[in-house]
């Protein structure tokens, strides 16, 4: 069996999605990804990819296409993965970030086509849906059309990123629809004090703080300005990983006075894996501030995983999985009032917490091995072999 692996992007998640499916897929099956030649020069490609090189076939056929997806842009993604299909002559089609490719999967469905050409067995992974019950509604209004649209397309899988999203549409095509895990390495939980030390920085005191990316969807001068107006002497904050240019100038223009007093360390690069993990286990409190934003966020995940609780806005996957798994507390981060309190709430009382059996249910479905599985089960299906024991999204739900 051949099997095609259709990735036009590379940033983020693209390529970590990929390079977990590989070695389960390269053992049951030929592997051709067709990648962009920007990718297969990517960092990304060297983490993620590279490794599998002698045992997949990897393509760079794709022309880049603009991350932000505009229609014209989700067109031409689509036609461009039609191209990689007739060219490859697939049996079995993966698509683990599909959202530009599912948008007119329905069309050329319904115009005869097929939704992939010749029909083929096709699975996607979706990352867009918001499925959150306070959305406006036109967000309500684009969930119901986005989930009309991919219940047409004729995909023999589609693994939806966002639970409260599949909540809405899993009945449009009854079976079709899943949830699908997130891959959450695992990683050791390191002591606070052994995890600030590898840091370099203070090893006393309560923190607070986020390890990621922290660009425009991060409310950083909210979260700092709650901490300043709650914090205690020795109470600080990290913030870790690459910082733009924006919340950098924010930070030294108005929160010099907690760097000079010790109560703001920073740590502004690209963090490896290790010191990913050391940089959420210093912390007492993972703080995800990311006002009103509707999707799965991985640091969330990642913190829970690392045995801390959690502080997010009250919108969408994150105020729902906190709320529903115990794993914290949410507030909304642009009303500071709200923010600062729960910033003094969630430090006087991190040292209570203890992971709830939904929690520990979530992280055994978010796991690198079940991520795999989800994605071969198809494949085993379709080799006629046994099926392999998922985890699913009602199971981790059945504790709650």
């Amino acid at each position: 069996m051949r099997v095609l692996i259709d990735q036009q992007f590379h940033l983020g998640h693209h390529y970590q999605y990929i390079g977990h499916l590989l070695a389960p897929l390269a053992a049951a099956a030929e592997v051709v990804v067709a990648i962009t030649r920007e990718g297969q020069e990517s960092k990304e490609f060297r983490t993620f990819l590279e490794p599998f090189a002698g045992r997949v076939r990897f393509e760079p056929v794709l022309p880049a296409a603009k991350p932000w997806l505009p229609m014209s842009e989700r067109w031409q993604v689509h036609q461009d993965f039609r191209q990689v299909v007739r060219k490859f002559h697939p049996d079995y089609v993966l698509i683990p970030s599909g959202d530009a490719q599912a948008t007119m999967m329905a069309l050329h469905r319904l115009v005869g086509t097929g939704g992939t050409p010749g029909r083929l067995p096709c699975e996607l992974g979706i990352h867009l849906g918001s499925g959150a019950p306070t959305a406006g509604w036109k967000t309500r209004l684009r969930d119901r059309l986005n989930g009309l649209n991919l219940s047409l397309t004729g995909a023999r899988r589609v693994h939806l990123v966002n639970f409260l999203f599949y909540d809405q549409v899993r009945k449009l095509r009854p079976g079709v629809f899943s949830v699908m895990p997130h891959p959450v390495a695992a990683g050791p939980e390191l002591y606070k004090a052994e995890s600030r030390r590898l840091l370099a920085i203070p090893e006393d005191g309560r923190y607070i703080g986020l390890a990621a990316s922290i660009d425009s969807r991060k409310a950083v001068g909210e979260f700092l300005d709650g901490f300043r107006e709650v914090a205690r002497p020795d109470d600080r904050v990290l913030l870790a990983g690459y910082i733009n240019d924006t919340h950098w100038k924010t930070i030294n223009d108005r929160f010099a006075d907690l760097i000079a007093r010790g109560q703001l360390w920073l740590i502004r690069r690209f963090l490896t894996a290790a010191e990913y993990q050391a940089a959420l286990c210093a912390l007492d409190v993972v703080c995800t501030p990311y006002p009103r934003f509707a999707g799965l966020s991985s640091t969330l995940l990642e913190g829970v995983a690392a045995g801390r609780p959690i502080l997010a806005d009250n919108f969408g996957w994150s105020a729902a999985v906190v709320d529903r798994f115990q794993l914290g507390w949410t507030c909304d981060v642009l009303d500071h009032t709200q923010f600062a309190q729960a910033i003094r709430r969630a430090l006087d009382t991190a040292g209570a917490y203890r992971r709830s059996e939904g929690a520990r249910r979530l992280l055994a479905f978010h796991t690198v091995d079940n991520f795999s599985d989800h994605w071969m089960a198809g494949i085993d299906r379709a080799l006629g072999r046994p099926p392999r024991p998922v985890k699913t999204w009602e199971w981790v739900n059945a504790a709650c």
